[in-house]
C-alpha cells in the first residue's frame, strides 16, 4: 500500500513540474509588433488641415530635422521630483526644542526645510518665464499664428544662437532677454503675414545645463538642471545641505569667481532671493560650515535653533525668531554657555537691546538663549466691594486716595452705610500672612471738603475696600395674613399700614368669609436679649366682618406693627354645593347636590328615579375619594428597604380599592345601619347584572358558566368545573360576590357548609400548603428509627 502511494506521489509531482514549465516559456516570449500593427497603433494627424496653403513650407525651422509641427505636451515636472520622494517633509520645521536635548534635529534648524520642499526640485515646466530670462543654445521658442493663418511651430536656438525659420532667414536670439527676443521674433513675422493674423511668442522646453553642488550638501557632485533653475534648486536636488552646513553663505561660482552669495535667513525674512543670476553650464555652487548656532528657547514665538553670522548677536535673534510672545521677561533673558569647560549663566536686559540703537550682546556658538516667562497676578489693583454702583477690580493710580476710587467706581448707593467703612491692607495678595484694618467714615465724601478729609486716605497695591449697606443692620418688616383672602401668605410691611391695607394687598375678603370673624396676633412685648426676634407676649384681638365684606371705621383704620398675624375666620355656617355621581344602571344618572349633610343612599337612588330591571343591586360599589387628612395617611409612615425602596404593607393595600355596600338592605331599610350617609365626591356605580359564574383554583378546568337561578349551591358550579383538582384546600373554599364582598365556608367537624352562589359571583378553591416542617420531621424519625429497630431485632433472634 505504501508503494502503490508513493508512486502516485512521483507522478503526480512530474506532471507539476511539466505544468509549470510550459507556462513559464509562454508567457516569456516577446510578441514582436508587425508593420500593420504599429500602423494602428501610432495616430492618423494630417497637419495641413490645421494651416492654411503655404505656412508650414514658409515657416519650417532649418535648424531642426524635417518634421511636422504640432502642440507637443511636455514631460511632467514630478518626474523629477520623483527621485527625491524621501526628501519631501510634511511637517513644520518650527517645532519646540528643550535646552538639554539630546538628539539633535537639523530640521529644527530654522530654514533647514527650505531645501526639503519638492517644488523646488524643477521649475522647467513655469508656465510664464521670466521676462529676464536669457536666451540661450538649446532653447525651445514656440510660435504660434492664428487669424489671417494658423499655424504653431517650435523652434530651437542652435549652436549660432539663432533660430532659423524658413523664408525668413536666420534670427539671432542668443544672450538677448526673452523679453528682447520676443519682440524681435514678433516684429520679424508680423513683416510677411497678413495683417489680421494674430502672434504669439513663448518660451517652449528650457534647455538644460550641468551645475556642480560642493561642501556640505548631502549628495555633492554634477547636477543637471532646467536654466530656469537658481542655486536654491540646484540645492534641493543634490539632497538638501547637512546638519552643519550653512544657511548665511551660500556661494556661486563661475570661473573660479564668486559670482553671488547667498543668504536663506534674507529670503526667510525678506522675501529676497539676491541678485537673481541665471546659473550657467558649468557653475559651482558651494555651501560652507555654520559659524555659530544658537538656540532660542522659551518665549520667543519660533523657538528653534538659529544660525548667526560673527556679527550678528541677539539683536539678530530676535528678529529671525520673530521676536518675543507677550508673556516674556525680557528685561532678564538668560544666555547659558559654555566657557572653559563649565557652563555658565548670563543675563541679559533685551529690553534695551531693542529700544537703544547700535547695542547688542554678542553670541557664541552653542549658545541657549531662554526667555522666561513674566510672574503672572496684578500689581497695582485695587477691589471695592460692598453697595457702590460698580464694585469690582479697579486700576491704583499714582497718588490714588479712598474717595478718588470710589467715585471711579461710580460713587455710593442711597443704601450705602456712611458711618464706617474698612480699607484691609495688601488683604487683596492671597501670599500676604498679615493684613493691617484702616476704619474710616465716609460722610465727608459728600462734603465740598473731601479732598481734605481725614478718611480720605492714601491707598496701596492689593487693598481692598469693604462699604456695607444700611439693609445689613436691619431685618426686613412683614406681616401675615391667613384664611378666607385670595392671597395667603408673607406680606413687606410699609409705613403706616393698615389692616384695609393689607386686605387689599391680599386680593381682599372671600364670600365665605362673611360673618366671620377677623383676628390680629401683635407682638406686645419684647425680650431685648433676643434683640426683638422672639416675642415674649402676644395679644389677639377681633373683630366682626359686616354682611358686605367691609370692616368697619374702626377696625379699618388699625395700625399693623411689625411680625402682625391676621387670621379671617370662614362663617361657620357658608357652605358650597356639594355634589355625589349616581352612575349606572338608573333612571337618572348624574351627579346630585347633598340637601343636607345627613342624606342617605336610598334618599340619591330615589332621586336618580331608581334602579333600572337590569341592574345589579347586589354588585353596586362606592368609589371614595381619600383626602389627605385620613387617619392612615397622617400616622402612616411606610416602611422602606435598604435601597429607599417603599415596602407594602398588606393592611392597608386596600385603602384604594372600591367600597362594598348593601345596595338592596339599604333601599329595602330607609335609615338602617345599610343606608349610609355618603360625602362630597361620592361615585355610585351600579353595574349591569352579570349572568356569569367564574370558577377558578383548584378545580379541574377552571372556567365561567352562566349562573343557573335553580342551582345557588356551589357544588353546582363545582361539577360543571370538573370537581377538585389536586389538593384543594375545601374547608377554605370562598364566594366573592359582585359588590366585592365575601363568604367563606363554614366548617362542622367534617362537613363543610360552602356559601350560596350568587349572579355574577366569583368561586376560589385555594390549594392546601404542604407542611414542610411536619414531613421532614417524619422523615427524619423514621430514618433514626429504622436502624435501631434492626439492631434491636437482630439481638433479640440471638
Amino acid at each position: 500500500m505504501e508503494c502503490i502511494f508513493k508512486f502516485f506521489v512521483k507522478k503526480f509531482a512530474t506532471v507539476l513540474f511539466g505544468v509549470t514549465f510550459i507556462s513559464l516559456t509562454v508567457c516569456g516570449q516577446t510578441i514582436e509588433p508587425t508593420p500593420q500593427n504599429l500602423q494602428e497603433l501610432l495616430p492618423n494627424v494630417d497637419p495641413t488641415q490645421l494651416t492654411k496653403s503655404g505656412f508650414e513650407n514658409y515657416f519650417k525651422d532649418n535648424n531642426q530635422p524635417s518634421r511636422k509641427g504640432t502642440d507637443r505636451s511636455r514631460e511632467s515636472a514630478s518626474a523629477a521630483a520623483k527621485k527625491f520622494d524621501n526628501k519631501v517633509v510634511d511637517k513644520d520645521s518650527t517645532l519646540n526644542d528643550n535646552v538639554k536635548n539630546a538628539s539633535y534635529n537639523a530640521l529644527n534648524t530654522y530654514g533647514a526645510n527650505v531645501f526639503k520642499n519638492s517644488s523646488m526640485y524643477d521649475i522647467g515646466e513655469l508656465s510664464t518665464p521670466p521676462l529676464d530670462y536669457p536666451i540661450g543654445v538649446g532653447d525651445h521658442i514656440v510660435v504660434a499664428l492664428w487669424g489671417g493663418g494658423e499655424y504653431q511651430e517650435d523652434y530651437i536656438v542652435a549652436r549660432d544662437g539663432a533660430i532659423f525659420p524658413n523664408s525668413l532667414g536666420k534670427i539671432s536670439v542668443q544672450g538677448l532677454t526673452f523679453e528682447m527676443a520676443r519682440s524681435l521674433i514678433y516684429a520679424r513675422f508680423k513683416s510677411v503675414v497678413p495683417a489680421n493674423t494674430n502672434i504669439q511668442v513663448t518660451l517652449g522646453q528650457p534647455r538644460t545645463i550641468n551645475v556642480n553642488v560642493g561642501g556640505e550638501v548631502e549628495n555633492p557632485g554634477p547636477v543637471t538642471v532646467s536654466a530656469f533653475s537658481n542655486a536654491y534648486n540646484v540645492i534641493g536636488l543634490a539632497g538638501g545641505i547637512t546638519d552643519f552646513g550653512s544657511l548665511r553663505d551660500i556661494q556661486v561660482k563661475r570661473n573660479g569667481k564668486v559670482i553671488e552669495t547667498i543668504d536663506v535667513y534674507k529670503y526667510l525674512a525678506t522675501g529676497e532671493m539676491g541678485s537673481r543670476i541665471y546659473l550657467q553650464n558649468n557653475d559651482f555652487v558651494f555651501v560652507g560650515n555654520e559659524v555659530i548656532k544658537v538656540l532660542a528657547t522659551g518665549q520667543f514665538k519660533r523657538p528653534m535653533y538659529y544660525q548667526l553670522k560673527k556679527d550678528e548677536g541677539i539683536k539678530a535673534l530676535i528678529k529671525f525668531s520673530g521676536g518675543f510672545t507677550s508673556e516674556a521677561l525680557t528685561s532678564a533673558v538668560k544666555v547659558i554657555r559654555t566657557e572653559n569647560e563649565d557652563q555658565v549663566i548670563h543675563d541679559v536686559n533685551a529690553t534695551s537691546i531693542i529700544k537703544i540703537p547700535d547695542t547688542d550682546y554678542k553670541l557664541e556658538d552653542g549658545d541657549i538663549v531662554r526667555a522666561d516667562l513674566v510672574k503672572p497676578g496684578l500689581v497695582n489693583k485695587l477691589e471695592v466691594k460692598g453697595p457702590v454702583k460698580y464694585p469690582g477690580i479697579y486700576e491704583l493710580r499714582k497718588n490714588d486716595r479712598l474717595f478718588d476710587v470710589i467715585n471711579r467706581a461710580g460713587g455710593i448707593t442711597r443704601n450705602t452705610y456712611l458711618a464706617r467703612a474698612y480699607i484691609f491692607r495688601g488683604a487683596g495678595d492671597s501670599t500676604a500672612i498679615k493684613s493691617d484694618k484702616l476704619e474710616v467714615d465716609l460722610n465727608d465724601l459728600q462734603n465740598n471738603n473731601s479732598a481734605s478729609s481725614r478718611s480720605n486716605v492714601l491707598l496701596m497695591p492689593n487693598d481692598i475696600i469693604q462699604l456695607f449697606s444700611s439693609n445689613e443692620f436691619g431685618d426686613q418688616e412683614f406681616v401675615d395674613i391667613f384664611g378666607e383672602v385670595r392671597k395667603e401668605g408673607h406680606v413687606r410691611k410699609y409705613g403706616g399700614m393698615t389692616l384695609q391695607d393689607l386686605l387689599y394687598l391680599s386680593g381682599g375678603l372671600k364670600q365665605s368669609a362673611e360673618f366671620g370673624r377677623l383676628e390680629i396676633s401683635s407682638i406686645v412685648d419684647i425680650d431685648s436679649a433676643k434683640k426683638g426676634l422672639k416675642p415674649t407676649r402676644n395679644i389677639i384681638k377681633s373683630f366682626s366682618i359686616q354682611p358686605n365684606l367691609i370692616l368697619d371705621s374702626v377696625a379699618a383704620h388699625i395700625i399693623l406693627k411689625p411680625y402682625d398675624q391676621v387670621f379671617v375666620r370662614k362663617n361657620p355656617t357658608f357652605e358650597l354645593q356639594q355634589n355625589v355621581q349616581i352612575l349606572g344602571l338608573v333612571k337618572y344618572a348624574g351627579a346630585y347636590s347633598r340637601l343636607d349633610k345627613y342624606e342617605r343612599l336610598s334618599s340619591y337612588i330615589q332621586r336618580a328615579g331608581g334602579v333600572l330591571e337590569n341592574a345589579n343591586i347586589g354588585g353596586a360599589i362606592l368609589f371614595r375619594k381619600k383626602t389627605d387628612f385620613l387617619r392612615e395617611k397622617i400616622v402612616y409612615q411606610p416602611k422602606r428597604d435598604s435601597l429607599g425602596n417603599i415596602i407594602k404593607d398588606s393592611t392597608l393595600a386596600n385603602l384604594e380599592e372600591p367600597v362594598s355596600i348593601d345596595l338592596y338592605k339599604a333601599i329595602k331599610s330607609p335609615n338602617s345601619v345599610h343606608d349610609i350617609i355618603l360625602q362630597e365626591n361620592d361615585v355610585i356605580y351600579i353595574p349591569e347584572v352579570n349572568p356569569f359564574i367564574t370558577v377558578r383554583g383548584k378545580v379541574q378546568s377552571p372556567l365561567k358558566i352562566t349562573f343557573d337561578k335553580e342551582h345557588t349551591n356551589l357544588s353546582y358550579y363545582i361539577d360543571r368545573a370538573g370537581g377538585f383538582g389536586i389538593r384543594p384546600w375545601r374547608k377554605r373554599v370562598y364566594v366573592t360576590y359582585a359588590n366585592g364582598k365575601s363568604m367563606r365556608t363554614k366548617n362542622i367537624f367534617f362537613f363543610h357548609i360552602y356559601p350560596r352562589v350568587e349572579e355574577g359571583s366569583t368561586i376560589t378553591v385555594p390549594p392546601r400548603p404542604e407542611n414542610k416542617d411536619f414531613s421532614n420531621a417524619m422523615a427524619t424519625a423514621l430514618t433514626t428509627a429504622i436502624p435501631l429497630i434492626i439492631t434491636y431485632l437482630i439481638f433479640k433472634i440471638k
